[in-house]
């Protein structure tokens, strides 16, 4: 898919899913700013891909929003593509002892953080975009913002389905505006990965663990990584622009498969 010269701002790439994201875009052509909170990995991240921009960014420091933001369509040229992966997960508690500081820092980087960043790219993604090629939003979500997130997953899950529920009210909203003159060729998405290295790496380092994961997936496997780049390169491509306010699963059939209807 052709995305040459398209100028692509990647959150939270240092992981197994950013990083995927990075070649595919660089794959086919993009100009890529890469973003994360670790100096160290970010430098890794640049070594494995030296056309890329590299800036560490931490989401849920909102008042420096504004500034990366401008400081990364100076760098880029312009803004044609916003991917927001970047997020916070791992708290674990019994509802009734669930602490709220943990449920706030949650929403402050799954929800509040990619809102204030579409809020302050908009104007320059409505510049990028034109009759011919669209501008394109790509939030990574979870199958958990769908489902019924695992028992004491509180938070995570009820930020995914937040930030899904942004994505459909952007392309309502913020997009073409049914054709009138007044709308903007920019579509919304969101892909929500279901078992990926990374997010289980504690069940994946047995086979049992494995064979466990990959069982309650129609596909039988873990997701790898490069499923998301591709459904993400997609989206953002010539072959997506008719793609807008949708929520792609990625996750080998999870959500249809017999466990999840059980």
């Amino acid at each position: 898919m052709n995305l040459k010269n398209k100028k692509v701002i990647i959150t939270g790439a240092t992981g197994g899913i950013g990083n995927s994201l990075v070649k595919k875009f660089t794959d086919n052509g993009s100009i890529v700013l890469a973003t994360g909170t670790k100096e160290e990995k970010l430098n890794n991240l640049k070594n494995k891909f030296s056309n890329i921009y590299i800036e560490k960014f931490n989401l849920a420091e909102h008042k420096n929003i504004e500034s990366f933001i401008e400081d990364a369509s100076n760098k880029l040229g312009g803004i044609d593509v916003l991917v927001n992966n970047a997020a916070l997960g791992g708290f674990i508690h019994a509802f009734e002892k669930f602490p709220t500081d943990e449920w706030d820092q949650m929403m402050n980087a799954n929800v509040r953080g990619p809102f204030l960043l579409v809020k302050e790219a908009l104007g320059l993604l409505t510049t990028a975009a034109n009759s011919d090629a669209h501008a394109s939003v790509v939030n990574i979500v979870s199958v958990d913002g769908i489902r019924v997130a695992m028992d004491n997953d509180w938070a995570y899950g009820a930020g995914k389905a937040a930030l899904i529920q942004l994505t459909r009210q952007w392309a309502a909203t913020q997009g073409n505006n049914h054709g009138k003159e007044d709308g903007r060729n920019i579509t919304f998405n969101a892909i929500a990965p279901g078992p990926f290295p990374g997010m289980l790496d504690h069940y994946l380092e047995t086979e049992e663990g494995r064979a466990a994961v990959g069982a309650v997936t129609v596909s039988g496997r873990v997701g790898d990584p490069v499923d998301i780049g591709a459904a993400c390169v997609y989206l953002s491509s010539r072959a997506g622009s008719y793609v807008t306010g949708s929520t792609i699963p990625v996750d080998g059939g999870l959500l249809v498969g017999r466990r999840a209807n059980s």
